[in-house]
């Protein structure tokens, strides 16, 4: 089964994007999927900006949902036949289940021969490997997952990036009911965490951002506290935590924002024995600043958690399904743009007036 599909490839930064008509080809060892729905993430925008490298050219998009566009052999990550139609996610990465990092450290996110989606060049098989096409094909080794029929694309579409990457990171470092947690960064991480948090039972969940609208969106995610850092000193937000804690400080802190202030931050406003997750520094040379001594003295467990393991994808997707009537989900996706105005979607994703832009290829089609 052959059919004509649209790419659109980066070739660097200050190129436009171009949207390019290829054919494509359902293969028995590949899923045809065609693209429901792509958000831009703030790594593509690190990507297009120059901050992070990337082989050229490249399709870009990993936050993605679609449908089966063809009969297929291989299963879903439940093990559940995949029918042409079905509406799926997937995981960020392949694994192959057998080298040290899948099997004796448990890290499938990075497997001796880990593919991720929306970071190839584009070239040959690889040419339909990113969510800004009409359609993408999925490898062996992807964690497949059926999108429940109660949940709409917009509700999903960050799911296999943002809120898996934060439930993932969560659930190394650990979660306690009663905690006081304080996430840096407003982000589409920073809300899911805060949302995440707050069901979790935490008390006090305390969201610290300078986008003063970011901030009145973690109120309607479960943030019960938010502080802007530019109007509101390090040593006050430190201050006003210590009030909430009875002196101690929080127990969580995680870095979402990628600002390289983030852990040296929260360090400072964690209690002793407090923790510590970093999830934001997708880029390279986030040199930070740290006050050591605090690190040592308070007993800080400081921990790092890039991309996630393939099974905390599932256990996002049921966190949505359960708790979609009570939170606006949909909502945290703005403007919707076709394909062929991809490079006016990531003009406006730059500005950062919305926390996804979304791109959805069929539009106007």
């Amino acid at each position: 089964m052959q059919i004509s599909a649209q790419i659109s490839q980066f070739h660097g930064v200050g190129i436009p994007f171009k949207v390019c008509e290829m054919p494509v080809s359902a293969t028995p060892d590949a899923i045809l999927v065609r693209v429901s729905l792509a958000t831009i993430c703030g790594s593509d925008l690190h990507t297009v900006s120059g901050r992070r490298g990337a082989e050229i050219p490249c399709v870009l998009g990993h936050e993605i949902t679609g449908t089966v566009a063809a009969p297929t052999h291989l299963r879903s990550a439940t093990d559940e036949i995949l029918r042409e139609g079905d509406r799926i996610t997937w995981s960020l990465t392949t694994a192959c289940g057998t080298c040290e990092y899948c099997v004796s450290r448990n890290l499938p996110q990075k497997c001796e021969t880990m593919f991720k989606y929306g970071h190839a060049r584009s070239e040959g098989p690889d040419a339909f490997s990113g969510g800004f096409a009409t359609h993408i094909l999925l490898r062996p080794g992807t964690a497949i997952y059926r999108i429940p029929d109660t949940m709409t694309d917009q509700e999903a579409v960050p799911i296999n990036c943002a809120l898996t990457t934060v439930v993932n990171g969560l659930a190394n470092i650990g979660t306690y009911y009663g905690e006081t947690a304080i996430v840096h960064g407003a982000g589409m991480l920073g809300i899911y965490a805060a949302c995440y948090l707050h069901e979790q039972g935490y008390k006090h969940v305390i969201v610290v951002d300078t986008n003063e609208s970011r901030l009145k969106i973690a109120k309607q995610f479960g943030a019960t506290h938010t502080f802007n850092p530019a109007e509101t000193s390090v040593e006050e937000i430190d201050a006003a935590i210590r009030d909430l804690t009875n002196g101690r400080g929080a127990d969580l802190g995680v870095e979402v924002s990628g600002a390289t202030i983030g852990i040296p931050n929260l360090i400072t406003w964690l209690a002793i024995g407090g923790r510590c997750l970093t999830l934001g520094y997708v880029y390279p040379n986030a040199h930070i600043t740290v006050d050591a001594h605090q690190l040592v003295t308070k007993c800080v467990t400081l921990r790092g958690v890039h991309n996630y393991h393939h099974t905390a994808l599932g256990d996002a997707i049921r966190f949505v399904a359960e708790n979609r009537s009570r939170y606006p989900f949909a909502e945290l996706i703005g403007e919707t743009y076709p394909l062929a105005e991809i490079n006016t979607a990531f003009e406006h994703a730059f500005r950062q007036e919305t926390l996804r832009v979304a791109i959805a290829p069929s539009l106007g089609m």
